[in-house]
């Protein structure tokens, strides 16, 4: 396997492309046009192999061409039946959530679209549950310092980006972030400059 990093110096290309896209720059982005996927692999426009180190920032956990997720789409396609909202029920949906359920602690599932949608919905279960064992004063969402959460009201709140909170002041209340413990804190650092080193052999 031939594969490279993603670049990260190339500011020129990467500024003229967010000049002349219609995307909303919202992040900044790499200069290349991907193509394609194989497995861990992202292909540019160029033929170029690149090791996709965040997964797609974390949707893509099987990789990219896997041969199950292409089968369960062609078969929806056959169907017409891409997608249906929470407000009917599909036998492939029901199918999922009991298969959740059998490995996890939960009782019934909740699809989002989004990690911020399942974190936002994880804020309203946990306040929900703490004022029904509770009181009205268990409300306070509490997050970690460094923590990104997503980019919704409540989920911005308990995201330490202060850079990407500052323009949509004021933010979701009874929302703080706290410090992490130092120690762990440390070790994180470590394991992240270790793993930099190893991405950059």
């Amino acid at each position: 396997m031939s594969a490279i990093t993603l670049p990260v110096g190339d500011e020129v290309g990467a500024a003229a492309f967010s000049e002349t896209s219609v995307l909303l720059s919202t992040y900044k982005r790499a200069p290349m046009e991907l193509v394609g996927g194989e497995g861990v692999e992202l292909i540019d426009s160029d033929g170029k192999r690149y090791l996709d180190f965040a997964s797609g920032i974390a949707v893509n956990a099987l990789g990219y061409g896997d041969p199950g997720i292409a089968r369960a789409i062609s078969e929806s396609l056959g169907t017409g039946l891409i997608h249906a909202s929470n407000l009917y029920r599909t036998a492939p949906g029901e199918q999922l959530a009991s298969k959740l359920v059998e490995r996890s602690f939960a009782s019934k599932v909740f699809f989002c679209n989004s990690g911020a949608e399942a974190n936002e919905g994880a804020f309203k279960f946990a306040r929900r549950w703490a004022r029904k064992i509770g009181t009205d004063a268990k409300v306070e969402i509490i997050a970690l310092r460094g923590s990104f959460h997503g980019r919704l009201f409540a989920s911005l709140a308990a995201t330490d980006r202060p850079s990407y909170r500052a323009p949509f002041r004021p933010l979701a209340g009874a929302v703080s972030i706290c410090e992490r413990d130092i120690g762990e804190k440390a070790a994180s650092a470590y394991s992240m400059r270790i793993f930099w080193a190893d991405s950059a052999l």
